[in-house]
């Protein structure tokens, strides 16, 4: 009934959208939050696109230690390890990828890049589905679907500037209508309210 916990849009506010190519993947360094299909679609990227570059954040599990330290020495992804405040990177990234395949509640990814003004490509799972809107303000992939991930990539990329830019502020503005944190507060003591 009601969205989630929302997001503080004054703490997370618009920032100027940026003319690079930086990609951020923000989450538990996991399999179902989608890691190998970022990592594959980067590596996919990365060869036709050179000016791309894929930052990961997040803390890493055992079984992707190896995995994550191959693909930083091959150049492929910047790792940045667990950051207590990712403001600057949502800042630096054009879009926020979120391939997760988790079962999430309302993703606070998605709706601190969305704040922040950026498109996100995400799966169609319910709390990631809410929030974007596919071709308005980014891009629902299948799940598990490199495939897929890497074809919505390769769109955003050879869209012009100025759409890029439209994506980032309807991203905005649905946050600022439907999940700021003050609306979901008022939500939930009308929800008491009525009991």
């Amino acid at each position: 009934l009601i969205p989630g916990s929302g997001v503080n849009i004054q703490e997370y506010s618009l920032q100027p959208y940026p003319k690079n190519f930086h990609f951020l993947f923000v989450a538990r360094i996991m399999k179902e939050k989608g890691i190998d299909q970022y990592l594959k679609m980067a590596a996919e990227i990365k060869a036709q696109f050179p000016q791309t570059y894929f930052h990961v954040l997040g803390k890493c599990t055992e079984e992707y230690r190896d995995v994550i330290q191959k693909y930083q020495k091959r150049g492929i992804i910047i790792y940045h390890g667990c950051v207590n405040n990712t403001r600057p990177y949502y800042s630096l990234a054009c879009c926020v990828i979120h391939p997760t395949y988790y079962m999430e509640g309302m993703s606070n990814v998605l709706l601190e890049a969305c704040a922040s003004g950026r498109p996100a490509i995400t799966t169609n799972r319910p709390g990631c589905r809410e929030i974007v809107d596919d071709g308005i303000d980014g891009f629902i992939v299948r799940e598990q679907d490199s495939n897929d991930l890497i074809k919505k990539v390769k769109k955003f990329i050879q869209m012009p500037y100025e759409q890029r830019c439209k994506m980032g502020l309807a991203a905005r503005k649905k946050v600022e209508k439907n999940f700021d944190r003050q609306i979901i507060v008022n939500q939930y003591i009308q929800a008491i309210n009525r009991k």
